[in-house]
């Protein structure tokens, strides 16, 4: 069988086998990048603890807890109109090249809608923009025009398989609300401080309710006791609403958490509707295999220089 090979590399002309090594060689330098990342990403994954949103610390964390909407917020798949936390939809279509046949995309929908992750202890605002997303849903259905966008297979059944009966391939994958969702991103917490704007209508209004009240609320305004409330009087008023107003929004004073793609891009933002442990086995697996097939390609490599090296000893 040796021979056979020696004989097989041997009859190759010197062009077809440089591109063969070639193709060969990059494809190592690619595993080895892909199995690089995928160790790094469920390493990260797995040694990172998960967190309560109240007492989560500012930066890199991993929270778990169900996906809603925001208040008084709807968002709607754009294919099946199914409601839906984020969604990603893409339309594909047939392009035939003599015998070849293959496919262009001519639609990417990507959700870019915020939603909120709840937990027991409180909830985290998800900018889904630029994440790693891993849905609960992903259905593929092939129709001859574009209309049949909107009607997704009930099943997986065949024609979600991929036989592609249609000239058109529609794909839609969709997270709903009330699932449960994975997330590792960059958690920060904002504060709302109202507005000049704001501050200043809330004093003109207590300004306005005392002056409906002059003998309860601005006699003690009235420095010089003669009954009138004077220029510099009604600025000391005007203060001392400000003051009031300032204190009752300090009571009242939110803040949001928000979880984000990381300023550091090396740094995994992940949304999954799966649970952490299947994530970190798949990517276990993935990550063995791509060095199982590295260290095949290597030593095919190394056998087709033996046979044949690259440039004359």
């Amino acid at each position: 069988m040796f021979s056979r090979l020696e004989s097989e590399i041997q009859g190759l002309s010197a062009s077809d086998y440089q591109i063969i090594y070639a193709v060969l060689a990059a494809a190592l330098l690619f595993l080895l990048y892909y199995a690089y990342g995928t160790f790094r990403r469920y390493r990260f994954m797995d040694a990172t603890a998960t967190s309560k949103i109240r007492s989560a610390a500012q930066g890199h964390v991993e929270l778990k807890g169900l996906g809603e909407f925001l208040p008084e917020d709807t968002i709607t798949s754009p294919f099946s109109g199914r409601r839906c936390i984020w969604y990603h939809c893409t339309i594909d279509k047939k392009q035939r090249r003599g015998k070849r046949t293959t496919w262009t995309n001519i639609s990417d929908e990507c959700s870019s809608h915020l939603f909120r992750l709840v937990d027991e202890t409180g909830d985290c605002i998800i900018d889904p923009d630029d994440a790693y997303v891993v849905p609960e849903t992903d259905l593929t259905w092939y129709g001859s025009g574009i209309d049949r966008r909107s009607h997704p297979p009930n099943t997986r059944g065949l024609i979600s398989l991929g036989l592609g009966l249609g000239s058109y391939r529609f794909r839609e994958r969709l997270i709903r609300p009330a699932t449960e969702v994975y997330a590792l991103g960059w958690f920060r917490t904002v504060h709302s401080n109202p507005s000049d704007e704001f501050v200043s209508k809330q004093v003109e209004d207590l300004v306005r309710q005392w002056k409906l009240q002059p003998g309860r609320y601005l006699r003690d305004f009235d420095f010089d006791r003669n009954g009138k409330i004077q220029k510099g009087e009604w600025k000391a008023i005007r203060g001392a609403a400000r003051g009031q107003v300032l204190a009752e929004l300090g009571k009242r004073k939110q803040q949001h958490h928000v979880m984000s793609r990381p300023a550091d891009r090396r740094q995994p933002f992940i949304l999954s509707a799966r649970p952490e442990e299947a994530l970190v086995g798949g990517k276990k697996i993935r990550a063995y295999a791509a060095v199982s097939g590295a260290f095949a390609i290597f030593s095919a490599l190394v056998i087709m220089y033996s046979i044949r090296p690259l440039l004359p000893v």
